[in-house]
């Protein structure tokens, strides 16, 4: 089946409300000259579950025609290492499937946090577009649209507002946009960070999402709210590197999430229930061990390929980087098809739901709840990663630790390099000169000793 999505990209606008009159024909003077487009009337249908999921974790899909990207629209906000100040920033996937059911690949994208709830249409957007182009040098750098919007629940009319949308068309025109966004604010426009379809959501699109964004506790606290604020902060950002995931094709984020989550679960271990977190733990273990071997598999070989390339002779290269080449091909796909099975399975999305549950709700023990610090209750083997993960709450004492210990690097998953080049020669299919190079590169890799260990 050929698929309809016609692609992704990450879209970064600045958003404000203003009054019906608002002069915005006085701004895009000079500088800001802006070339009017034809306008357009567009109509969008919302679709989210009845207590808004999406819309509460920041995500908006919809189907919406008139536009000059008609079809399905699917919004995930941006890690927060990509953020802009005052920005919305996300990644927007577009698919010119008919409307109705939303693409089966969007439904994949957000499935874990949908946890099998069904997507209903809740709202009905109308706009109203007057579109602008801003050029800088002779090059499209800034779409300023105003538009006149109301929006629907049903057939009643719950709001209507004037917008106006400051969307950058290259990422040299950041400049240029903040220039631009500052008039804004001076002539009096309001940002505003809220979807169009807001107000057909009612009290639900207000909530937080199903695992919160607590505050930052006290150093003071109870145990239970330092451990909570953490754990449901890992959680949300393992959930949304699970959805990253499915838009990058790479599952490197979600990898290093969840050993995030690991570590955090250990640090924790003398305040949560033993059995419950033990089979947490075995899930990440089991989801680790499959999500991690396409990205060992590709290291492995990077750390085979470099030993080769010590041979001096060109022959001996040739013939060790032939199998080498030939010792993975096979692994990679089977790891990769592996990954994919495991991220389609019911088990994987069981994984996630039982997460957000546990995260919602810690398994903790009494002592959680006894008044007094949690830092004497973390074992001394891990007060470097607790350090790391608490610093904002404990800074003098992570602080301290961060700068006079030294980090014990685990390399239990590492691969020694000369076991690793004799299992390719034991296997290698290309005979003796193949096994002959590899024992040269066994030699040469002598050179460099351990340090080219790798972590998965």
């Amino acid at each position: 089946m050929t698929s309809t999505v016609a692609g992704t990209h990450r879209e970064v606008e600045f958003k404000f409300r203003v009054p019906e009159d608002f002069p915005l024909a006085a701004l895009l003077q000079g500088e800001f000259h802006g070339v009017a487009e034809p306008d357009r009337h567009m109509k969008a249908t919302y679709f989210d579950t009845t207590d808004a999921t999406l819309l509460r974790w920041g995500i908006t899909l919809r189907h919406r025609t008139g536009g000059s990207d008609d079809g399905w629209h699917l919004k995930i906000p941006v890690d927060r290492s990509q953020a802009v100040s005052g920005a919305s920033v996300r990644q927007e996937l577009h698919s010119n499937e008919p409307a109705g059911t939303p693409p089966a690949e969007f439904l994949s994208v957000v499935g874990a946090l949908l946890r099998e709830a069904e997507l209903v249409p809740l709202a009905t957007v109308e706009t109203q577009r007057t579109p602008y182009l801003i050029r800088v040098d002779g090059e499209p750098a800034l779409e300023i649209v105003s538009d006149r919007v109301r929006v629907y629940r049903g057939s009643d009319v719950v709001d209507s507002f004037r917008e106006i949308e400051v969307e950058l068309l290259s990422a040299d025109a950041l400049p240029a946009a903040k220039t631009f966004v500052r008039s804004l604010r001076t002539a009096g426009a309001e940002e505003s960070s809220v979807s169009k379809a807001a107000a057909a959501f009612g009290g639900a699109a207000a909530r937080q999402p199903d695992i919160p964004a607590l505050p930052r506790p006290r150093k003071s606290a109870l145990p239970y709210d330092i451990i909570r604020w953490a754990i449901t902060k890992q959680a949300r950002r393992l959930l949304l590197a699970e959805v990253e995931s499915h838009l990058v094709q790479t599952p490197q984020r979600l990898v290093g999430e969840l050993q995030n989550m690991r570590q955090l679960l250990t640090i924790l271990h003398n305040f949560l229930d033993a059995a419950e977190t033990q089979e947490v733990i075995g899930e990440i273990d089991w989801l680790l061990t499959e999500m991690s071997s396409p990205t060992q598999v590709t290291r492995d070989q990077e750390i085979a390929l470099a030993a080769i390339s010590l041979i001096d002779d060109p022959l001996d290269r040739h013939e060790a980087t032939i199998a080498v080449e030939d010792f993975f091909s096979s692994r990679a796909a089977s790891a990769q098809s592996s990954a994919v099975a495991a991220q389609r399975s019911d088990r994987y999305m069981y994984f996630f739901s039982d997460i957000m549950d546990f995260a919602t709700v810690p398994p903790v023990t009494e002592r959680a709840y006894v008044p007094g610090k949690l830092w004497p209750h973390i074992d001394a083997t891990d007060r470097f990663a607790a350090a790391e993960i608490f610093h904002k709450v404990y800074p003098k004492k992570a602080r301290r630790i961060l700068q006079h210990s030294v980090r014990a690097q685990s390399d239990s998953d590492a691969r020694d390099i000369h076991q690793l080049l004799r299992r390719i020669a034991l296997h290698s299919s290309s005979g003796s000169a193949a096994s002959f190079a590899l024992g040269i590169a066994v030699g040469e890799s002598g050179r460099v000793g351990n340090t080219d260990r790798r972590h998965p």
